[in-house]
């Protein structure tokens, strides 16, 4: 599908799910120096930004991030300002000049918070999936640990349906390790990586339709302007 506007994917209030890879496929987030300026950026600018981050794991060249936000544009904004200042120090770091981040990042939305949830278990295995680590809980830059084995973790903020899983935190841990362990062994049907939407199928195929349709009055428009100014 051709470049769209972030506008006409998401919504103010609306669950998301972003990720960005390094320019050239750079490994610049390879080193927890890196990973570690992200993070910092990340909690930082979130409540200025009104960004709820309930999720997130930090592969060597691409971050994801799920959560929450309040208005289209805090959430540009937000994402503006830390991945600029991420580059900036990685560039410092690194004695060099030039792009960290690739121009767009993508930001599909998502339905519901028990459709993120189901994101939220498929990014914490990232780095299992790609053979970074043996097990999840590994990875020390990612929500799994909180979620599965409740370590304290500033830049999260708790799922709604996490909390709806069980009526006390250690079920809830033991639920979201059931979870994961449920993904691992049936991953093939749940692919959150190269789409504008997350959810229910019928929810994600109306979603596209409603996509076409602004795309073909915007290139209709368009041509419309096109002729009157040549005329």
């Amino acid at each position: 599908m051709p470049y769209l506007p972030r506008y006409q994917i998401i919504d103010d209030q609306a669950y998301f799910h972003v990720t960005w890879k390094c320019h050239n496929k750079d490994w610049l987030l390879k080193e927890d120096w890196a990973k570690q300026i992200y993070y910092n950026l990340l909690l930082k600018y979130k409540d200025k930004y009104g960004v709820v981050i309930h999720a997130y794991t930090f592969m060597d060249n691409h971050p994801h991030i799920i959560g929450k936000l309040r208005t289209k544009e805090e959430f540009s904004q937000f994402f503006r300002i830390v991945n600029c200042l991420f580059a900036k120090r990685v560039n410092q770091h690194l004695q060099r000049c030039g792009q960290v981040v690739m121009d767009r990042f993508k930001s599909p939305k998502i339905e519901t918070d028990k459709h993120m949830l189901r994101a939220m278990v498929y990014v914490d295995l990232n780095q299992y999936r790609a053979k970074k680590v043996k097990h999840p809980k590994d990875n020390t830059f990612s929500s799994f640990v909180h979620y599965a084995f409740g370590k304290e973790d500033p830049l999260i903020s708790d799922s709604p349906s996490y909390i709806d899983l069980a009526p006390d935190q250690i079920s809830r841990q033991l639920a979201y390790q059931a979870m994961v362990a449920d993904l691992l062994t049936n991953s093939d049907d749940f692919n959150i990586s190269h789409t504008y939407f997350i959810g229910n199928p019928d929810w994600v195929i109306n979603k596209y339709r409603e996509l076409r349709d602004v795309m073909r009055e915007t290139m209709k428009t368009k041509s419309h302007e096109a002729i009157a100014a040549a005329g």
